[in-house]
């Protein structure tokens, strides 16, 4: 038995050996995703966006910017902003929050508190902008309330005389001396001046504390914070709208790769070549019906979205449309050029997974690009998924409008032709 079983595991090792391909997937893959993906998975941001709306313009307003600039995770990019342009910049995906400083302004008034809005269509943008500014907003309020106590005192010493206390004119102080020895005299007058010292601090700590509690609650000068386009910050708002692009791209990049190297393992490939229809004609018929069944999903997909997990749908349906159907040749592209350089279905699928399993993790969908350090977020910009996801959160979400996507959208197109256009030229190769 040992003979027989070593001589199947040698034989395995053998085809290994010869199937360099699957070899090197098996070894430096797992390295590959280990490197790139250790370094994405982040959610901690540590820069956002942020615009300041000064409407004060006062010392206390003045503070409040002072701290907020000192603070490294947050860059200030709009400052004396309208509120209108403010909403519209974050509509647009440009900033990440806004800090508004009502009129009359101050730092113990709860009637005008500072008004704070966060994009909750970016889940943990807004989660690390609210962590970041509570701490900056505490140390604001500590640094005030400091300031403050130490004029009580020092205006409470004044009037309450010096603290320097000159115990040899006190008559109790002299009825005391004279039942003690002359030589213990300093070391008595030290002593009774100390401890006379400290009752009076001890005195004057109570009465400022007395005096502090005057002021109001500090958990009622909280500013307000306003979560927009996701107010309950809710989990599947958020992963629902990337879940339409990441479904479609497995689907279609799969289903195209393997449909169409089924069709080389059966010989049909060949025969259809020899037939007289032309090579792109051959192509076309081969994808328009994964295209057509790729629509399907799409509608499949986005129904159950809106209808069935209840995510709002703000936009306008048919620029969405349009976009996600070059999101869809796009990736039925990238399926297409998979299967001419895969022989088999088992090579198509480790290939379709080595493209696939990236986009889960680098393009935004569930950890921010933010996030992701520059020496692996460049990989994210290759992926189309990059650009569908914030294009479809900004309509699902935001209702935002696609002039306001004509970078990604167009980007989108480019990688779409770019992607059909080598796949098809490997493909007539391929035929030929």
């Amino acid at each position: 038995m040992g003979k027989r079983l070593w001589a199947l595991v040698k034989k395995e090792f053998i085809q290994l050996k010869r199937d360099r391909r699957t070899l090197a997937m098996l070894i430096i893959l797992p390295v590959l995703w280990l490197v790139a993906f250790g370094y994405a998975v982040n959610f901690d941001i540590e820069e956002l966006r942020v615009a300041w709306i000064d409407e004060a313009d006062n010392e206390s307003s003045r503070k409040l910017w002072d701290h907020l600039q000192k603070n490294e995770h947050f860059q200030l990019i709009g400052t004396n902003w309208s509120r209108n342009l403010a909403k519209e910049a974050m509509e647009d995906g440009e900033i990440d929050a806004a800090v508004i400083i009502p009129k009359n302004y101050e730092w113990l008034s709860a009637k005008s508190k500072p008004l704070v809005w966060v994009d909750g269509s970016e889940l943990f943008s807004s989660q690390s902008f609210v962590r970041y500014f509570q701490e900056a907003w505490g140390d604001v309020q500590q640094d005030h309330f400091e300031a403050v106590k130490s004029d009580v005192r020092e205006t409470m010493t004044e009037t309450g005389g010096s603290m320097e206390v000159d115990v040899g004119q006190l008559p109790q102080f002299q009825e005391l001396t004279r039942e003690i020895p002359a030589e213990q005299l300093p070391h008595f007058h030290e002593s009774l001046k100390r401890g006379l010292q400290e009752q009076i601090q001890d005195n004057l700590d109570n009465r400022i504390e007395q005096v502090m509690e005057i002021f109001p609650n500090m958990s009622e000068v909280q500013p307000e914070v306003d979560i927009l386009y996701n107010p309950d910050m809710k989990t599947v708002h958020f992963m629902i709208p990337g879940l339409v692009g990441l479904v479609l791209i497995f689907i279609t990049t799969l289903m195209t790769a393997l449909g169409i190297v089924k069709e080389k393992e059966r010989g049909t490939l060949e025969q259809l070549a020899v037939s007289p229809l032309s090579s792109f004609e051959l192509m076309l018929g081969k994808v328009l019906p994964y295209v057509l069944i790729a629509l399907v999903d799409f509608l499949v997909v986005f129904a159950i979205g809106v209808w069935w997990f209840d995510v709002p749908f703000k936009g306008d349906v048919l620029p969405f449309f349009a976009v996600s159907l070059a999101f869809l040749v796009c990736s039925l592209g990238i399926g297409l050029l998979v299967s001419t350089v895969s022989e088999t279905q088992q090579q198509a699928m480790q290939l379709a997974i080595f493209t696939l399993v990236p986009q889960f993790i680098l393009s935004g969908f569930v950890f921010p690009l933010e996030a992701i350090p520059w020496g692996i977020r460049w990989i994210s910009y290759l992926m189309p998924l990059t650009y569908y996801v914030p294009i479809s959160r900004g309509v699902f979400l935001k209702g935002t409008e696609m002039a306001a996507f004509v970078q990604p959208a167009l980007i989108l197109t480019g990688l779409a032709v770019f992607v059909i256009l080598i796949a098809s030229l490997r493909f007539r190769r391929k035929l030929g």
